[in-house]
């Protein structure tokens, strides 16, 4: 008997009824709101812009608690970093400058928690995991129940995956696959992988998005210069969870704060901005352009300019702007009048 056929007469069904009846645990919340355990992220992004930056931030965030770019991790948990590219001891510079702009981190759990896995830190005569085929694959995932991790962060796709052409839907099956075995062994997974040329959308098949929860890219900003640090716009291609403040595309940028501390600092695009006040209008809750700007921290000018914006675009209308507007009007008299 095959390996293969042997996990096949393995295969678990459910009925209705059972399935019904079955009481599942709380799923953890690894990072909030974006990452849960059994999620896996996709985040792409051109060379040199910072994403290994921000990755190793996150490892650094998950492995000992805390707080960065307005995403928090409450309980530090354990995570296995795989990375194929940086020289160990730039790998070991990053993570020690990157720990102070994690708010509120525990660094001995940290110490703890963070495995790094590194091709640059193996012998010479050591094959590294190819995630490509299954012998790779199964070594990853051996690490991953010896050091009990809940986080894999995969950095990056086109140096620890060997595959002949990244354009072609069919080399992506055993990517997809290996990633499903994360989501069985209920651990979270954030896979970096390279933008294309035109730096609008992640390198390959469109078929490797079919398993993400979270697709997040990291777009150059303009009239910014590489050697002046990391900073991007994060955009959110995809996100399957309640869209909030924390998961709206923003501006990132790492840099020292007035006190010479190095931070992650973030601020809403003007299209993130002019979306979020869209949103407040058709809530109905408010009952004047003001009360808007208090609620998003925005002045009546730039309330007045994302409503231009908004309606010269079609996002939303005149009519519909002002009836929902009346409707939060209406809906404050109507409490009042409960007293």
């Amino acid at each position: 008997m095959t390996n293969k056929t042997t996990r096949a007469a393995g295969l678990r069904t459910t009925t209705l009824g059972d399935l019904l009846d079955r009481q599942f645990p709380p799923r953890a919340v690894l990072l909030s709101p974006w990452l849960r355990s059994a999620e896996s992220a996709l985040l792409w992004a051109p060379t040199g812009v910072g994403k290994t930056m921000l990755v190793n931030t996150l490892a650094l965030a998950v492995a000992g608690g805390g707080k960065v770019a307005g995403w928090e991790a409450e309980t530090p948990r354990k995570v296995l970093l795989v990375d194929g590219e940086m020289h160990i001891e730039d790998l070991k510079e990053r993570l020690e400058m990157l720990k102070d702009t994690v708010e509120g981190i525990d660094m001995e759990a940290a110490r703890r928690n963070l495995v790094v896995l590194s091709r640059q830190d193996q012998q010479a005569d050591t094959r590294f995991p190819n995630l490509a085929d299954e012998e790779g694959q199964d070594a990853i995932m051996a690490r991953v129940r010896e050091t009990q991790a809940e986080l894999v962060i995969l950095d990056n796709f086109s140096t620890l995956a060997e595959v002949a052409d990244e354009n072609e839907a069919a080399a992506m099956n055993p990517i997809l696959s290996f990633l499903m075995r994360f989501k069985q062994a209920n651990v979270a997974c954030i896979l970096v992988h390279h933008a294309g040329k035109a730096g609008n959308d992640y390198r390959g098949s469109s078929k490797l998005a079919t398993t993400f929860e979270v697709i997040m890219g990291l777009k150059r900003l303009d009239g910014h210069n590489v050697t002046d640090g990391a900073a991007f716009e994060l955009a959110w291609t995809k996100y399957r969870g309640k869209p909030t403040a924390a998961t709206r595309d923003a501006e990132m940028h790492l840099g020292a704060d007035g006190t010479g501390r190095t931070v992650w600092s973030t601020r809403a695009t003007a299209s993130s901005e002019m979306k979020a006040v869209v949103e407040a209008v058709r809530s109905c809750r408010h009952k004047t352009q003001a009360a808007i700007g208090e609620a998003l921290r925005l002045s009546p000018v730039e309330v007045t300019r994302h409503k231009n914006k908004a309606t010269a675009s079609g996002e939303i209308t005149k009519r519909e702007w002002n009836e929902c507007l009346r409707a939060g009007r209406d809906e404050t008299e109507e409490q009042n009048s409960d007293f």
